[in-house]
């Protein structure tokens, strides 16, 4: 994930492991998933809250027949947001994402001019797109679920 002084950052990996339902997507996937190739499944915006679920999927090091990765551990994996603060996204809303990336706001951005925005210390979920909408919600809570697909 980009800053917008050009740095990059990624998953605060103990905050992940922390928040409601974080240990649950760790066991599924054996680690904490960047989710490269997820798809935005859905994306729901309503009265302060939000949801975003993901097509994710392990790929493994094994090879098919044809030469392809093995992909495994099929799984919806949703991040409910409590208390939305800030909203920014652009793009399509049919997305294959790059990365996702969850942490503390440290420095409040700036740029909400309908509203008063994230606070320090309010999480960030951004997301990178290879194909379609990327961004980032920011909320005082963040949990997840994880329903696995067979």
């Amino acid at each position: 994930m980009m800053n917008s002084d050009g740095t990059h950052w990624s998953t605060d990996m103990a905050l992940f492991a922390a928040l409601p339902g974080g240990r649950a997507v760790i066991d599924w996937f054996g680690f904490v998933p960047s989710f490269h190739d997820a798809e935005l499944d859905r994306l729901e915006l309503a009265r302060g809250a939000a949801s975003m679920a993901l097509r994710a999927f392990r790929m493994t090091e094994a090879v098919d027949a044809k030469g392809f990765f093995v992909l495994d551990k099929h799984a919806v994996v949703t991040l409910h947001f409590s208390d939305v603060t800030g909203v920014h996204l652009t793009g399509i809303a049919a997305s294959i994402l790059l990365e996702v990336g969850i942490r503390r706001v440290a420095v409040a951005p700036t740029g909400f001019s309908t509203c008063g925005g994230p606070n320090v210390g309010d999480i960030e979920v951004g997301f990178e797109t290879s194909y379609g909408l990327e961004g980032s919600i920011y909320a005082r809570e963040v949990s997840f679920s994880v329903d696995p697909v067979r």
